[in-house]
């Protein structure tokens, strides 16, 4: 029995003759007439009463109507399905994101993501904020990884991964290196080193510190957070950090100290509502949304 023999069959059923059916089939008369007999041998049992000029199901040929249109719904689901896979292997995902995948654990689930579709192409960009949010209005990625407080309101779809806070970071021979807490203006004669003034947390940091009462003296910026730990661990001065950022290097001769007034932050996966999903994109937003849960 095949897939074709049940097409063939029904197709009669419809018309309730071989010759229509074949012509919408575009096969011969015979040929379809030889299925149909084949279909029924293997059956042992006939299907159509063909004893007079207007063909006919038989009781039997009722009764099998209801099996052959099971199975082929059933066969068109699983081809509709399979499709999908099909147009998964064959995917492009371009994604955006700040410089701390590693920090928040996104590269272990971007590989797991890979070795479930390892045929989908990943094109991954690290960028600083502002211009990540260029690229999100102009549709130039399909995903970015970022910080919530850092996007526009109805640009994207956000969904928040990981929650994280802003800390103090200074060395372990400073004054305040031993405090549970501490507020933001007790650094106020601190001279500052921060990330570059294009990213996300160097505009935090500087509001943070106008609410505190002061204007920060930033001594160095820079955008390799490994280069400013060194620095604050050399004690030329103090940084602000979110707090797993800043954990992940675990560098002995810093202290990292809460803010005695918490400043939150969420890192999020957002993709642009001005774009389309494609099969492997809303795959790859449920495998990280899954993965982080």
């Amino acid at each position: 029995m095949t897939i074709a023999q049940l097409q063939y069959f029904l197709t009669i059923r419809k018309y309730l003759s071989f010759s229509s059916a074949a012509d919408e089939l575009c096969i011969t008369q015979s040929a379809i007439s030889k299925q149909i007999k084949s279909l029924e041998g293997e059956l042992n049992t006939l299907l159509f009463d063909r004893r007079t000029r207007t063909i006919s199901l038989t009781p039997a040929g009722d009764e099998f109507v209801l099996y052959a249109e099971k199975i082929l719904a059933n066969y068109n689901e699983m081809m509709s399905n399979m499709k999908k896979h099909e147009l998964l292997e064959k995917g492009h995902i371009s994604i955006a994101t700040i410089p701390v995948m590693s920090q928040y654990g996104m590269t272990s689930i971007i590989a797991g993501f890979t070795g479930m579709y390892p045929h989908i192409k990943l094109h991954l960009i690290e960028k600083e904020n502002d211009i990540i949010v260029s690229m999100l209005r102009n549709g130039e990625v399909d995903v970015a990884f970022m910080r919530t407080n850092y996007i526009p309101e109805g640009l994207s779809e956000v969904h928040p991964l990981v929650d994280d806070f802003l800390v103090l970071v200074v060395s372990k021979d400073h004054p305040l290196a031993d405090q549970a807490s501490v507020e933001l203006a007790r650094v106020q004669t601190d001279k500052f080193i921060l990330l570059n003034s294009t990213s996300g947390i160097y505009t935090t940091c500087v509001e943070e510190c106008r609410k505190a009462g002061f204007t920060p003296e930033v001594l160095f910026t820079n955008s390799r957070i490994e280069t400013i730990m060194e620095l604050v661990a050399e004690n030329l001065g103090v940084t602000l950090l979110m707090n797993q950022i800043a954990r992940y290097v675990d560098h002995p001769k810093l202290s990292i100290v809460p803010l005695a007034d918490p400043v939150l932050s969420s890192f999020a996966m957002v993709n642009p509502k001005n774009k389309q999903n494609t099969d492997s994109i809303s795959a790859f937003i449920d495998y990280v949304i899954q993965s982080s849960s």
